[in-house]
């Protein structure tokens, strides 16, 4: 659990974690350089229950809650990690429905490759009262989308409140570049890439909104549904579309070795959208990869940039 200036709701969330039906669950925390009472209260919970509750050093704060999650994730040493907001209500039953997911996954691929597993969220304000009963309707994600790499490029779909990773994937996702705009974001790029992932239904997360969350303070919300209020506007379109090429760019610098040639070249194909100074070029291979978005709308928005805008080579 990363944490920063989350003293108003920190309590709620900690003891939604403790209280888990699934009868092994250890929270690792971190602060991020806290001004209020975060980190008393963190390590509150450290002395009190020092064997299910334990607070990492940080001398010096990232400044960014990606950096924040990287530290957890090089500290953490278990073969199966949750990440968790600071502010939200898990429900009991949400791990243990992951961890069996997650044994069914394991059953039929194995654990040498990345697993994930997530789930939809129940939208709530800061007194728990529902706002929707599904995130993912709300927003129209289609979590299966995890599954294509042409449609993950360009479609987050994991909320990363709600996934569960294997080690495999925690490994992988150590070596964060900082082209990924944020954790969850390039987690779900590796597990679509290079493993295999299980969307749950369930909402298995009280997913708590208020004027204080701290992605919306401290950097642009790069959530699924930030990520869909922002393509609304032309500007913030192609900004979208400079992130997500700079992503392509970084799993294919990084992980090339560990790619199957397809998704080698799909990537390369990717970028070319984004780099080629033809229209038709950017067009013709936007249609025959098939490097959709979430909806007609969307779409016809990307058509129309491709072919109004001049790309820049980067």
């Amino acid at each position: 659990m990363a944490t920063f200036n989350g003293e108003r709701f920190l309590r709620e969330q900690i003891d939604s974690l403790l209280r888990q039906d699934y009868g092994n669950v250890r929270v690792l925390a971190r602060d991020d350089g806290s001004s209020d009472g975060t980190l008393a209260i963190l390590r509150e919970y450290a002395e009190r229950v020092p064997d299910r509750f334990r607070l990492l050093a940080s001398e010096v704060a990232t400044g960014h809650p990606k950096w924040n999650a990287v530290h957890l994730l090089q500290a953490s040493t278990t073969d199966y990690v949750c990440l968790s907001d600071q502010d939200d209500v898990w429900l009991p039953s949400k791990v243990r429905l992951q961890k069996n997911a997650m044994d069914e996954l394991e059953a039929q691929y194995g654990s040498s490759i990345p697993l994930l597993v997530f789930t939809d969220l129940r939208v709530v304000d800061e007194k728990l009262k529902e706002l929707h009963p599904s995130f993912w309707r709300r927003d129209r994600i289609r979590p299966e989308s995890i599954h294509r790499l042409r449609l993950a490029l360009g479609h987050n779909v994991l909320t990363g409140c709600t996934a569960m990773l294997n080690r495999r994937l925690v490994e992988l996702s150590l070596r964060m570049p900082e082209e990924a705009a944020m954790h969850d974001r390039w987690i779900a790029l590796l597990a679509s890439a290079m493993g295999k992932s299980r969307a749950l239904p369930q909402q298995t997360v009280f997913y708590r909104q208020h004027g204080r969350n701290v992605e919306g303070v401290r950097r642009a919300d790069d959530s699924p549904a930030g990520v869909v209020r922002r393509s609304r506007i032309p500007e913030n379109r192609l900004r979208e579309w400079r992130v997500s090429r700079e992503q392509a760019a970084a799993l294919l610098r990084l992980h090339h070795d560990e790619l199957a040639p397809e998704q080698r070249e799909l990537l390369r194909a990717y970028l070319r959208c984004g780099q080629s100074r033809s229209r038709l070029v950017r067009l013709s291979t936007t249609i025959r990869y098939g490097f959709f978005r979430n909806g007609l709308l969307p779409n016809l928005s990307r058509m129309w940039d491709l072919w109004n805008v001049e790309m820049p080579e980067k």
